[in-house]
């Protein structure tokens, strides 16, 4: 286990020497520089060096340039992407003072202050606070950054909070409220505290929003769901931050390259008084909703057969409870209650949809999928589900490759009424 101490010798200008030509060397065999490090440093400062190492390929899905990053395991596996950072940064008003309570390795610290705003981190942790001093400077940026804990913060009046409680407190990961450090009752304390604040959770967080109401002067005034390369990255709820529309649930998601063309072309023909939008930055696209429509289009707009078109949309909709609002501001169907396809007799294209055309609707049957496959002639499958637990693998084992085929063909597994239904489909 390494003391700040290490951490602080990683800061160096030796250590940095050595980062620098082991980032060169680009090492492929961690024994071997185990040994080879040894024989010129002390054990520990060989080890730690070891360690950024094999944390470098994890790091590069969290950030653009991971070299110029150091970590630990659980701080790197704890901290916002690089992008997510970047794009919730723009909820804070220009050139306000924020101060990054719990900020970890620095990544939300780091965006926040290249936003231009008057940024102060503290960590009850010293070695996350060693850490962000570094990943600040190795940007180029000059940031207060203090050992203390949330409890002990004195918050500047007309300051706003960015704060990303320890959800794994007690070793084990959590997505309970009751089970943040530090707790609801301290942050409730800062909340009273700040001008606004942005309180980062994790993306599974559920609770009863009407119990909370009931057990806080200020509940949250907007809540966002935030996703990025298929997946829910956060969760953030928002008190006094004007960027977010009072009562609302945003699903916010980042554009790759098909989306980003989706979206222009959605930004052309879509009308004008939809909540759809493109952020701040264009690299994010957001669907805002009104809490009291998404409560009155529950189980509402669910269909029993499918159209000429069905659609996967993006998980941010379903993390946020949004579906049937979704689909009903677009004028689709649900295909199944529970986060299941949308269908529809046209394709409107939208940047968080991926639609597909249906060409056939089968039994979710083994031995009727693998007849339909063979007579297919595809290359290649893709295999998606969504409201049933499916062995997609072992599905996948029974379909036929045509070699002599470019074909691909999509197959949707999910509920439509009662029966499981596979979607034979095209995108």
């Amino acid at each position: 286990m390494f003391q700040v101490d290490d951490y602080r010798w990683l800061t160096s200008t030796n250590a940095q020497n050595y980062w620098q030509a082991l980032c060169i060397e680009r090492v492929c065999n961690p024994d071997l520089l185990l040994k080879r490090l040894r024989s010129s440093l002390p054990a520990n400062q060989a080890s730690i060096l070891l360690e950024q190492v094999e944390l470098l390929s994890l790091a590069k899905r969290k950030v653009i340039n991971p070299h110029d990053w150091f970590w630990t395991r659980q701080l790197l596996e704890q901290s916002s992407d690089q992008e997510t950072a970047i794009e919730t940064a723009f909820d804070f008003p220009s050139e306000s003072k924020v101060w990054d309570i719990c900020c970890g390795a620095g990544a939300d610290t780091v965006a926040l202050s290249k936003r231009n705003l008057n940024v102060t981190a503290i960590d009850r942790c010293s070695v996350a606070c060693e850490l962000t001093r570094h990943n600040a400077l190795s940007h180029g940026l000059q940031i207060e950054v203090f050992d203390r804990s949330a409890e002990e913060a004195v918050i500047d009046q007309g300051s706003y909070i960015h704060i990303d409680p320890d959800r794994r407190a007690d070793g084990n990961r959590s997505s309970s409220l009751d089970r943040l450090s530090p707790a609801w009752h301290t942050i409730v304390k800062l909340l009273k505290q700040c001008q606004g604040m942005s309180l980062k959770l994790a993306p599974g967080t559920r609770v009863d929003l009407q119990r909370l109401h009931n057990q806080i002067e200020r509940p949250p005034e907007s809540i966002r769901f935030l996703s990025k390369d298929g997946s829910v990255r956060q969760q953030r709820w928002y008190w006094g931050l004007e960027r977010w529309p009072v009562g609302s649930i945003t699903a916010s998601m980042h554009l790759n390259e098909p989306s980003t063309r989706r979206a222009a072309q959605f930004e052309m023909t879509c009308p004008r008084n939809t909540a759809g939008q493109t952020s701040t930055s264009p690299n994010w696209f957001h669907e805002t909703f009104l809490t009291e429509d998404v409560h009155a289009y529950d189980n509402q707009n669910v269909t029993n057969s499918l159209s000429e078109f069905v659609a996967d949309y993006d998980p941010s909709i379903r993390a946020a409870e949004l579906s049937a609002c979704f689909a009903m501001r677009y004028g689709w169907q649900l295909v199944d209650s529970n986060s299941g396809y949308i269908t529809a007799s046209r394709a409107l294209v939208h940047p968080m949809v991926r639609w597909f055309r249906v060409l056939d609707n089968l039994p979710l049957d083994k031995k009727q999928i693998r007849t339909y496959a063979r007579n297919a002639k595809v290359r290649t499958w893709e295999l998606k589900s969504r409201g049933l637990e499916v062995d997609l693998d072992g599905l996948r084992r029974i379909l036929p490759s045509d070699v002599t085929s470019t074909a691909r063909m999509t197959i949707l597994c999910t509920k439509i009424g009662n029966q499981h239904r596979a979607i034979f489909c095209r995108e």
